[in-house]
Formats: structure tokens, sequence, C-alpha cells
């Protein structure tokens, strides 16, 4: 018996010891970003061409992971990676849709880059093949050096680098990553993302420049705590650009309940979860608009593989358009989850 309690008290000390370490050395390593850095970028010297609107697709690709056979340990289920074999059909699905939908700009979020969960792929260059002749920016939100799983043995999450990109047909004269307010606090920080938004400016028709915000705010925030700071830095930032004179879309998962839509909008027999949250009542932007698709969920639930009537889906990403541009449509691509969580939306705009 003496011995067996030693045992316990000795694999106890172990696990206690290796988690410090792990804690403690990924707080050495941890991603501190300044509030502004100039992102990766590369122009291939592409001349604008003329016209008075623009198509851009938006697509939380999820890192290929979140297939609709996957659930994940963050959602409430028990996933923690995807089979390489699978992983390898998503994104294959991923790369199908891109090369079948073209657009004149691309706005990405979870896009690894030689992640564990994504089989060492780095997506932003092989989707930099797919979009030759693209002019393409990268923003890393997600910097780890390592991330156990929650059963400590088994798969493992890995090493983690992703973040958002931008692909677009017009060069860009600039791009800047701003470091977004709202963390977690340490320890729990040196796990999760550092978020932020990927701000890029291009020339368009006629010399009008355009302001591409690309978002991915806060998810887990239970009572929208984090956000709530996330979303003012937001709209003081696009206040800003809109008020010297540019054209500004922000585009992205916003992990909120779009407008018009809430927890009910689609019946399941899933309830929502509850980290799913609405705007704030008080979060407007006078003379925006708002791009969001209403009739097609955009987002599902991860707690179990999608079974559609009985998983929870909703309307999380979407557009927000400065009051010199006109909505001209807005479409939510259903692919019924199959390669990733998030389902594609198409925007239109045109120039007042």
């Amino acid at each position: 018996m003496k011995k067996i309690l030693l045992i316990i008290v000795y694999t106890i000390v172990s696990l206690v010891i290796i988690l410090g370490g792990l804690v403690l050395w990924l707080t050495i390593t941890d991603y501190r970003p300044d509030l502004i850095t100039s992102a990766e970028m590369t122009n291939q010297g592409q001349s604008p061409r003329t016209s008075e609107s623009l198509t851009i697709i938006n697509w939380n690709l999820g890192y290929g992971g979140l297939g609709e056979n996957m659930d994940f340990f963050m959602d409430g289920g028990t996933g923690v990676r995807a089979p390489e074999a699978e992983y390898l059909t998503n994104w294959q699905g991923i790369e199908t849709f891109i090369r079948k939908n073209t657009a004149d700009v691309y706005f990405f979020q979870e896009m690894d880059r030689k992640s564990t969960r994504s089989y060492k792929n780095d997506q932003y260059e092989i989707t930099a093949e797919l979009l030759a002749g693209y002019n393409r920016t990268f923003a890393p939100n997600y910097k780890v050096k390592y991330i156990p799983s929650p059963t400590i043995v088994g798969t493992q999450y890995g090493s983690v680098l992703s973040g958002l990109a931008l692909f677009s047909r017009f060069p860009f004269s600039q791009s800047l990553r701003y470091s977004l307010p709202g963390n977690y606090k340490w320890p729990k920080s040196v796990f999760f993302l550092d978020r932020c938004l990927l701000v890029s400016t291009a020339t368009v028709s006629g010399g009008k420049e355009v302001v591409f915000i690309n978002a991915h705010l806060s998810a887990y925030d239970k009572g929208g705590f984090l956000k709530k700071d996330q979303l003012k830095f937001l709209k003081d930032l696009a206040e800003k650009e809109y008020g010297d004179g540019k054209y500004v879309i922000i585009g992205g998962d916003w992990n909120s309940y779009m407008p018009g839509t809430d927890g009910a909008t689609f019946k399941s027999e899933e309830k929502a979860p509850d980290f799913y949250q609405p705007l704030p009542p008080d979060w407007q932007m006078e003379g925006w608009t708002w791009g969001a698709d209403r009739s097609t969920p955009t987002n599902r639930s991860l707690a179990a593989p999608y079974k559609a009537g009985e998983t929870f889906t909703t309307v999380i990403d979407g557009f927000l358009l400065s009051p010199n541009l006109e909505l001209k449509s807005i479409n939510t691509i259903d692919l019924n989850f199959k390669h990733t969580d998030h389902n594609p939306l198409r925007l239109e705009v045109s120039f007042r």
C-alpha cells in the first residue's frame, strides 16, 4: 500500500514539475508583438484594373482541421486534431473551392503556416500558388511553441503558427498588424491567440484608396468582456481611416451574432453554447452598412461531428462597410461545413 501511495505521489509531483516547466518555457518564449508592426507583404506589381465594384470572399479556413467529422475539445468535444488523411481531404476541398470561386480580394482567417495540427503545411504559400499573380499579406495571431492535449497523453496539439491573410488583385501600398486589446490573464494567455487586425491599404479604380481590415475577434469569451475592448479599438481605427477619406471594408469572423440573428435563427437539437454572444447594443457605427447573409449559417458548433438539424449553427461571419460604399450583394455559400466549421461568404460592393 505504501509503495502504491509513493508511486501516486511521485506521479503527481512529476506532472506538476512538467507542467510548471512547460508554462515557464512558454512564458519565456511567449509571442509579444508591438501594438503596430509591418505585416509580411508580397506585391506582384500588377496595375489596378478599372472597375466600379469589388468582389470579396471571406472564409475562416479552420486550418483545414475542422471538417464535418471533427469535434474539438475547446467546444465541449474530445477531438484534438484531425487525422492526417482527413486533414488532407479537407484542404483539397478548400483548394478546389478557391480555384473555382474567383474574387478581387480574399479574406482568410485561421490560415496555418507549419503548425502541428495541419501537419506542417504552409497554407499561405500553397494558396499563393493557387492565386498566382495576386498580391498577398499575412499577420500572425497564434504563435505558440507547444500546446499539450487536455488529457496530457495521446494526440498532442503541438506547435502553432497561424494567422490572418489577404490576397488581392490590387497591390498594397501598406499592410500593418494591429494588436488588439483584451487578453486572458497569465498563465492562460500563453496558450491562447494574440488577437489582431490585418489592416491593408490598396489603390483601386480611379485612384481610390481602400482599407481592408481582416478581423478575427475573441472566441470562448463568455460575457463578451474581451470583445468589448476589441470592438472599441476596431471602431476607432475604422472611423479614423474613413475620416481620412478612404473606403473601409471590415470583414472576418466576429465571434458574435451578426445583427438580425441570434442563437435561435436556425433550428437545431443542440442548444446555443453560452460563449456565443450578440454585439453590444451600444456598439454602432452610424451610416455604416452590415454585409451579412441571415438566410444561411456561417458557423457550427464543434461539440460533436456535424449533423444537419442536430448541430447548432449560426451567423458570426460578415462585413461592415463605410458610408461611401454601397452593398450590392452578400451571399453565404453553403458547403454544409464539409471542410471547415465555417461557410465562405461572397460580397459585392460598389463605390458611391
